[in-house]
């Protein structure tokens, strides 16, 4: 509960406040916060291999001028360079935020920042860090007519109303519902079919060393030749184990009257392509395949696991993320989020070749960054660019054109 203390003293005091207007049917919309599907290994990993990608992801806080972006050494490019918050690394913060958009459909990140006053009079926000929301459910409407809010209901039985607009919002599975993540129409995620499909992993798994039990136990049926009460048929039952149990070369000498007929019980085999197709259908609610999951995969499955999974977070997270801790006019200058997602780490050797030859012949990347592609140290004079002459400055392509003619500077290269 300590963890849960300190967020609560670090978010706004909930007011008390009536919704008049809300989402659906004037009722409030209810997210759902977990099912039973999550104490699966199957969806944990998948689960997981995402969330760990993501934090892989670098945060910059970047000024776009024309076709420049230049990245600002604020406090948001600070904060997010280690810790966004007291308690979380960057990759912590990413991995955690991933795991509750995935399991819950909705995560929401509280940004604590204080208000500067300059001698000017100008006011801005200076960032604090960055919080994910954990609550049990939540609830939003309108108050007043005019300011959408967010009620938040904590495991303690705590309640925060706090402004949308002070929230960055990150949903998963959109469906019918205009506001929030989920799948349905209320915002709920649907695991039906995924809870069928692991019931019947589940039943194949645990029925497997069932049968391979009891494919060991029984071996067959004695029928005693006689009529016999029950008693003496326990009798006979218990001296032909015994004579099994102390036959050591699997041959029995008995003089019991009856016959004994082999019992053949095969152990369970359960076809590849079953239970490829039963892990298939857990895979693909994720957007991770076979291969990403063993980790036995190659740059064109990354690259499709990157476009599957690991892009979507990264739109959300910019859009959300510049249009909550940027004001309007911060972004009309061009100030907003940007992630970094090295997609060059995952290539083969072939196509890293590839990428630095092109990217040394346009000086698009330095001799420091070349190196660090395979896996090279820094050295003294790494940060030079190099680029071949092959190549020219697209400015200067029309008086080169004009020199080859020999028109002179000024002139007009359409007189005769």
């Amino acid at each position: 509960m300590g963890v849960l203390n300190y967020l609560k003293s670090v978010l706004p005091r909930s007011q008390a406040s009536q919704y008049k207007l809300w989402l659906t049917d004037s009722q409030p919309v209810f997210s759902n916060f977990g099912e039973d599907i999550y104490l699966s290994d199957f969806v944990n990993n998948a689960i997981d291999r995402v969330a760990s990608e993501v934090s892989k992801v670098d945060i910059k806080s970047i000024a776009q001028r024309n076709d420049l972006l230049q990245v600002q050494n604020d406090d948001i490019t600070r904060l997010f360079r280690y810790k966004p918050n007291p308690l979380q690394t960057t990759s912590d913060f990413l991995a955690n935020v991933e795991w509750v958009r995935r399991k819950k459909g909705n995560v929401f990140i509280y940004p604590q920042y204080e208000i500067i006053r300059t001698n000017s009079g100008r006011e801005f926000r200076k960032y604090i860090a960055f919080y994910p929301l954990n609550p049990q459910w939540f609830e939003v409407g309108v108050r007043d007519q005019k300011v959408w809010e967010i009620k938040f209901y904590f495991e303690d039985g705590s309640n925060y109303t706090i402004p949308y607009a002070d929230l960055v919002h990150l949903k998963w599975r959109r469906g019918g519902n205009t506001v929030i993540g989920g799948g349905d129409e209320a915002g709920k995620l649907n695991n039906y079919e995924i809870i069928r499909t692991l019931d019947a992993l589940d039943k194949t798994i645990q029925g497997l060393p069932k049968s391979i039990e009891a494919s060991l136990q029984v071996k067959g049926v004695f029928a005693a030749k006689t009529m016999a009460d029950q008693e003496k048929l326990n009798k006979i039952r218990d001296e032909f184990e015994q004579h099994i149990t102390v036959s050591k070369s699997g041959m029995i000498a008995t003089d019991l009257a009856g016959e004994f007929t082999p019992a053949k019980i095969s152990a369970a085999d359960i076809p590849d392509n079953v239970m490829k197709f039963l892990k298939a259908v857990i895979q693909e609610r994720y957007g991770v395949s076979a291969a990403i999951l063993s980790g036995d995969y190659t740059g064109e499955q990354h690259s499709a696991f990157y476009q599957t999974a690991i892009e979507d977070f990264i739109v959300q997270f910019e859009q959300a993320m510049t249009s909550t801790i940027f004001t309007q006019r911060e972004q009309d200058i061009g100030h907003r989020i940007k992630c970094y997602y090295k997609k060059v780490m995952y290539m083969g050797s072939k196509e890293k070749i590839e990428l630095a030859k092109i990217g040394s012949d346009t000086g698009a990347m330095t001799i420091g960054q070349i190196a660090e592609m395979f896996g090279l140290e820094p050295f003294e004079g790494s940060d030079r660019r190099l680029q071949s002459l092959n190549y020219m400055n697209i400015k200067e392509i029309d008086s080169y054109q004009k020199g080859k003619a020999g028109v002179k500077e000024g002139e007009d290269d359409n007189q005769e």
